[in-house]
């Protein structure tokens, strides 16, 4: 799975077995997810929209798209373990809608799909119950619950009492959590306090880029948000010309041998490459921001070119 962002679009590819509650949804394979943002007084037809922003980025079927009226800079990105979830956020506008797109990396059922939109269901009507947010301003939700093709035997099932359930459940609450927190003036005045107040900043964050979370479990079991300005662990590979545009890899688990290795844990085995720099190398960085879809050979390939 890869991800990126270009104008007004967040773009999630892969190949995927996917459900989707959104516009054109349904059970299908698909090759790329789409999170569009839309001018608020948007009136066109979606279904055409999303259509000629998947033609306009080289994508054509099998896709599955969402509109949101929010900037796409907006985005709150969760990731526990092998579930990514990417949410969008707005209850107090006209049409009051929240996007969520759940990714496993592990193969699932068709039923595990739609028991994980289920459970990232739930998990959103946790989060705005909470906060006293009526469901009747909830019109135009979506839901893509989607996982990786491999040749491992899927997961039956996705509720909450499962592995993946948990993470899913607990990545939507955080990054719906967050996405609230920073982007609706309604929150502000219901609520009155936020959680962003509690942690000394403005009770609505703003961030210029998409906000990333990782569940993180180095010093106790805790989200953390990765924020590249001032980082207090830069340089962590120790050399001076390290880019961070990539602080945590999107090639990750790679399997490549020369660049990592499987270790073990007290959670089990796990794949690390804590000395690779393959993508903290400039030219190596540079070229995957312009071409995010590049295969790890042709990044070697750049590497030993630019040595």
């Amino acid at each position: 799975m890869r991800y990126y962002l270009r104008k007004d679009v967040l773009i999630v590819r892969g190949d995927f077995r996917a459900a989707s509650s959104g516009i054109g949804g349904g059970l299908a394979d698909v090759r790329s997810i789409l999170n569009i943002s839309v001018p608020r007084q948007f009136s066109d037809d979606a279904s055409e929209h999303i259509a000629r922003v998947s033609m306009q980025n080289g994508f054509l079927h099998p896709y599955f798209g969402l509109l949101t009226a929010l900037p796409i800079t907006n985005l709150c990105i969760a990731r526990y373990d092998y579930v990514t979830v990417f949410v969008t956020a707005a209850v107090s506008d006209r049409n009051r809608t929240i996007n969520i797109i759940v990714i496993c990396e592990r193969p699932l059922t068709d039923a595990a799909l739609l028991g994980a939109m289920m459970t990232a269901t739930e998990a959103k009507m946790q989060v705005i119950a909470a906060r006293k947010v009526p469901g009747s301003a909830l019109s135009t939700d979506a839901v893509v619950a989607a996982c990786e093709k491999s040749d491992g035997e899927p997961e039956a099932f996705a509720g909450l009492l499962t592995g993946t359930g948990m993470r899913i459940s607990k990545a939507v609450s955080h990054a719906l959590t967050e996405a609230l927190v920073r982007f609706d003036n309604y929150l502000l005045s219901t609520w009155g306090v936020t959680r962003g107040w509690s942690r000394g900043h403005p009770a609505i964050v703003k961030r210029r880029r998409p906000s990333f979370f990782i569940y993180s479990r180095y010093g106790g079991d805790h989200w953390n948000e990765w924020i590249p300005e001032d980082c207090p662990y830069y340089p962590c590979h120790n050399y001076a010309d390290q880019q961070c545009s990539f602080c945590y890899c999107p090639l990750y688990p790679c399997m490549d041998r020369e660049l990592g290795q499987m270790i073990d844990t007290p959670n089990g085995k796990i794949w690390s490459c804590m000395d690779c720099r393959l993508v903290h190398e400039p030219a190596v960085a540079n070229h995957l921001l312009a071409n995010p879809e590049a295969g790890i050979l042709e990044l070697k390939s750049l590497k030993k070119k630019n040595i």
